[in-house]
């Protein structure tokens, strides 16, 4: 008897699709009940190699946490070490140890994993058999009815010349970019989402990483192997991501503008990889084993889950771009949401009132996951710009992941994106943390093109320096989860980004060091860098004069003698500054003491932020911003452009 005709003709759920999306909400939704009669239809046969192989710490919570898989992981899959970025030159002439690199030095305390899918997903049907949820495959799901209100929907299935039909209580699609349930609506849309194409392939035999170059450069980091590694050009990054079966995933994410024609052709996807030198030494005598390429990437939607009992997840809901890995995010978040109101309907004696919680909550819950896409993509459209320039890209890096850590693994851990009373309470900050990374994203756009126009854009990518990024974190990463810490969250949150501020000026206008000096950090403050977000050369002499201002406030202390201290752009390299008296009653024995302390002072770094805090200031401003900012343009390069396309038509106009 073929797979057909063992299928029941009634199910609670029936899940469309046997991907990792539809796989572990079977197992989550077993896990919160054994009573619930669960169909999961697979069209393929087998699995194959599939894109989404890396995670980071939310997937990784949600594997251990939610689907109980820690012991499977860490016997089948690698522990990931991080995200690894390298800066090379223009023309991709560096070597591997020559180039200039942002990575983790060893593995992170929070566990997030390299994913072989294909094994993932075959060994995810097994475990799901052995929980009594029925699998089949090889079956096709060919159309649907949904059902309105409390009723059952319909779905016709087929296997070969054999058909069938039967009825759920819920249907949710997991059919991947297939988006088997666009048959009833169409949800998803390509409005306000990176254009971006993207190309991969699994190699054999590639070249170990961690036994190229000499020792100095190997000691600097416990195993690159296990980091999903970035090489970056201008709009593009190549991944290189390490699985468990002894494959190694490459591929190339690019934006679709910067490509006279995307490598999206196996030969051409080649010849790019070999085009780059350190790509080129990691891939010699490597062998290609499969190949598939996306023309473009992302789409959203506002919804994916609905009070006629079905829903949407992984790839069949929405996708944004997979450089901050974030794929195995949405279908942790999407998977809660589903399960959560799938146990809770079915569980409920009251239909009326179960009907009733569906209206009122699964609106929220659509907000909740849009809201989402759009803070990841704030982050990942910060990056884009950059991404090929080390001196902005590194702390950018280091900054991201920080807030990552603070805000979406944080609340994921704590469980507060199903804890609607809490999340409508915390509106305003969101509102709040996306105005603030859209004035960054202008600046770091405004910022790169004064670095291109002075030469000055590559010029730390052959250093060979090496940041981790770790000091932006290492304080609070072991408490990820804790509850009740909110105002203390706040408020490193937004010095994190007044810091991250600073350092784009520290680039813009060539003043080494700005950011990390205790002094700056003192007198340039939240209110100060919303006053100027368009900050630029001609706010130089303001920024000299708050620092100089501050400094004879600290030195003041020293005296009871008025003093003076003035900055200077030289001060910044030299690490000298000019103290007077302007009442002339200091000895110069006591002047030149004041000058020495003065130095220190103008010395004196800070690992961890020293700032005030400046939560109040926050606040009024978070609360300030309109809801509306939450369905802003991301990118904020688009927006220039059709700024820059009305003003020249107004032009043509006026003309």
């Amino acid at each position: 008897m073929g797979a057909i005709e063992e299928i029941q003709q009634e199910y609670d759920v029936v899940i469309i699709g046997g991907g990792w999306a539809g796989l572990t909400l079977a197992r989550q939704i077993r896990r919160g009940s054994q009573a619930v009669s669960i169909l999961v239809v697979e069209a393929s046969e087998s699995f194959r190699g599939k894109v989404g192989e890396a995670t980071v710490e939310m997937t990784g919570h949600y594997f251990m946490k939610q689907l109980g898989l820690v012991n499977y992981l860490y016997r089948n899959h690698l522990p990931k070490n991080g995200l690894r970025f390298f800066y090379d030159t223009p023309d991709h002439s560096l070597s591997l140890t020559e180039m200039s690199e942002h990575g983790t030095t060893s593995i992170p305390p929070h566990p997030a994993f390299q994913l072989d899918r294909a094994r993932l997903e075959a060994d995810l049907v097994e475990m799901n058999r052995e929980d009594g949820i029925e699998v089949v495959m090889g079956v096709k799901a060919k159309s649907l009815k949904i059902g309105s209100a409390d009723h059952h929907h319909t779905i016709q299935l087929s296997a070969g010349e054999r058909n069938t039909e039967i009825s759920a209580r819920w249907l949710v699609d997991c059919s991947g970019r297939n988006r088997f349930a666009k048959k009833h609506k169409k949800l998803t849309r390509q409005e306000n989402v990176p254009e971006h194409f993207s190309a991969w392939g699994r190699f054999k035999n590639i070249q170990d990483i961690d036994a190229m170059g000499d020792e100095a450069w190997r000691s600097r980091a416990f195993g690159r192997f296990l980091s999903t590694n970035h090489f970056s050009g201008e709009g593009y990054w190549v991944w290189f991501i390490p699985l468990s079966g002894g494959y190694t995933s490459v591929g190339i994410v690019g934006e679709k503008d910067k490509f006279e024609k995307p490598p999206t052709k196996r030969d051409s996807f080649l010849n790019f990889l070999m085009e780059y030198r350190a790509i080129a030494e990691l891939l010699e005598g490597a062998e290609l084993v499969d190949f598939e390429a996306w023309g473009q990437l992302a789409y959203r939607a506002d919804e994916f889950i609905f009070p006629d009992r079905w829903a949407t997840s992984g790839f069949a809901s929405m996708f944004l771009d997979p450089l901050f890995s974030g794929g195995g995010d949405m279908i942790a978040l999407f998977n809660d949401h589903i399960s959560k109101y799938i146990l809770a309907d079915l569980k409920a004696s009251d239909r009326a009132c179960a009907q009733q919680m569906l209206d009122q909550q699964l609106p929220v819950a659509n907000q909740t996951v849009k809201e989402f896409y759009q803070g990841l993509y704030a982050h990942v459209a910060n990056v884009y710009p950059v991404i090929d320039c080390g001196e902005l890209c590194s702390p950018l890096l280091a900054y991201n992941t920080a807030a990552y850590f603070l805000e979406i693994a944080w609340d994921y851990m704590s469980g507060n994106y199903l804890d609607q009373d809490y999340w409508l309470r915390k509106s305003y900050l969101r509102r709040g943390y996306m105005a603030l990374e859209l004035i960054l994203q202008k600046q770091l756009i405004d910022t790169a093109e004064v670095l291109k126009s002075e030469g000055r854009y590559f010029r730390r990518n052959a250093e060979g320096f090496f940041e981790s990024g770790a000091d932006h974190y290492k304080y609070f990463v072991y408490l990820m989860g804790t509850a009740g810490k909110d105002g203390w969250r706040i408020d490193l949150r937004v010095k994190l980004w007044v810091e991250m501020f600073l350092k784009v000026i520290e680039a813009k206008l060539d003043l080494p060091m700005l950011a990390n000096r205790m002094v700056v950090q003192q007198s340039i403050l939240l209110p100060d860098l919303l006053e100027k977000p368009n900050f630029n050369s001609e706010d130089k002499d303001w920024l000299l004069n708050k620092i100089s201002a501050k400094l004879s406030e600290l030195l003041s202390d020293e005296t009871e003698s008025p003093v003076q201290v003035t900055v200077t752009e030289d001060s910044f390299r030299t690490d000298l500054v000019e103290v007077i008296n302007p009442s002339g009653d200091l000895t110069h024995t006591e002047l030149e003491k004041l000058a020495k302390k003065a130095r220190s002072l103008w010395r004196q770094t800070q690992e961890y932020i020293a700032m005030p805090s400046m939560v109040p200031v926050f606040l009024a401003f978070a609360r300030n911003q309109p809801d509306s900012i939450m369905d802003s343009v991301i990118d904020q390069r688009k927006l220039q452009s059709r700024e820059h396309q009305v003003s020249e038509n107004r032009v043509v106009e006026a003309v």
